[in-house]
């Protein structure tokens, strides 16, 4: 039964690290786009060859915007926040201006 229980949760892990998407974002590239992340704060992106994200506070400091600006054709995640607290998950499709 241990055995059992270590498979399942190895073969789980991966799904459980990333987690559900909380927003999907499509982008021409060259284009930006930007996602109101409340509160979250950190940002962490699998691979910026295809956007250019930052996180900005707005003026009121009400809440983080995620800004995407996109370089290449391709999808990639960003994960605004850092763990401690609500954090949020966005998946990023960039296309070719001429599709």
């Amino acid at each position: 039964m241990r055995t059992s229980l270590v498979l399942l949760l190895c073969v789980a892990a991966p799904a459980w690290a990333q987690g559900p998407v909380d927003r999907e974002v499509e982008v021409v590239v060259g284009k930006t786009a930007q996602v109101n992340v409340g509160a979250a704060a950190g940002l962490n992106c699998d691979d910026l060859t295809v956007v250019q994200a930052k996180l900005v506070t707005s003026k009121d400091r009400t809440h983080n915007t995620l800004v995407l600006k996109a370089l290449a054709a391709g999808e990639t995640y960003c994960r605004a926040g850092t763990g401690m607290g609500r954090t949020v998950l966005v998946h990023i499709v960039v296309t070719d201006p001429q599709n």
